[in-house]
């Protein structure tokens, strides 16, 4: 129902931003042929990370739990649909 439409929704908008982010360095890296795969891996890893730091300020900056985060993070984008 509503809660597959949302996720739905948000996968989507997930998608384009890193789309957009990957299309930004494959132009930074001079546009190479072939290597789409590499430029979308490096976006949606700076998207990781980016999320990863946002979650950890959020709860407060909790020291020594980084890593904590990076894992929550990378969990829950694999959980949904395995970007």
């Amino acid at each position: 129902g509503d809660d597959n439409n949302a996720l739905s929704q948000t996968k989507q908008g997930l998608d384009q931003a890193i789309r957009e982010q990957a299309y930004f360095l494959w132009q930074r890296g001079g546009s190479p042929h072939g290597r789409a795969v590499e430029f979308w891996d490096r976006a949606r890893q700076q998207h990781l990370r980016e999320s990863a730091y946002l979650l950890w300020q959020q709860e407060g900056c909790p020291e020594g739990r980084a890593d904590e985060y990076w894992s929550r993070t990378c969990a829950f984008e694999n959980s949904s649909g395995n970007l």
